[in-house]
């Protein structure tokens, strides 16, 4: 079953307040390019609620994009009607990408 999805006003609040307007001179990126990028793939994966795996609660459902820019960024959603669900919060890590340059293997 393929669900509407919606996002948050605390996820695009938190994306403003955690990125910049503009990407930086080093290329980190930019809030557009968080919503364009892993949010919007967020947003279609949830949209297949069911096939995501859950832990605990059926309703709760997470879902992790890799990201160029980003690094990992895991994102939370859940259910809130039998057609809707809402992506409520995300979380990165900014030293996804300096951590995995300094892994030996």
């Amino acid at each position: 079953m393929i669900r509407r999805v919606e996002v948050a006003s605390a996820v695009f609040e938190s994306a403003h307040e955690q990125f910049e307007a503009a990407r930086s001179p080093l290329g980190d990126g930019s809030e557009y390019d968080f919503v364009g990028g892993p949010l919007a793939a967020a947003v279609f994966a949830f949209r297949e609620f069911d096939v995501l795996s859950y832990d605990v609660v059926p309703a709760v459902r997470s879902y992790t994009v890799v990201d160029s820019f980003f690094g990992a960024v895991t994102f939370v959603a859940v259910l809130r009607t039998d057609e809707i669900v809402e992506v409520v919060s995300f979380a990165d890590d900014p030293d996804y990408w300096s951590a995995l340059d300094n892994d030996p293997e």
